[in-house]
């Protein structure tokens, strides 16, 4: 997700990423701030605002992070209906076969 993530960064202008330091808080809180941030500091890309509830990540390899620091991972859309397409793929459950 985050190499898919990094990429499309460098050639997408219809959505834009903050990540959030995360310590072992209430997620649920922290995702609502980081949501809030966004809003904040993207105000063009708020038709959809989708923070990963899945994973702690790692910033990309060419930003400054702190050795062991984990992100919540928010991404904001310009389009809606992308946005909901994103946060579909993200969440949903995939199958497991046994095997």
């Amino acid at each position: 997700f985050q190499a898919m993530t990094q990429e499309a960064l460098s050639e997408e202008a219809s959505f834009s990423v903050l990540y959030t330091p995360f310590e072992k808080e209430d997620k649920a809180d922290k995702i609502k701030e980081a949501n809030k941030a966004f809003a904040e500091k993207h105000p063009d890309y708020v038709q959809h605002i989708f923070t990963d509830p899945h994973g702690i990540h790692l910033l990309p390899e060419k930003a400054e992070s702190h050795p062991g620091q984990q992100y919540l991972l928010t991404l904001g859309f310009r389009n809606k209906e992308i946005g909901k397409t994103v946060e579909k793929f993200v969440t949903q459950n995939l199958p497991v076969f046994p095997g």
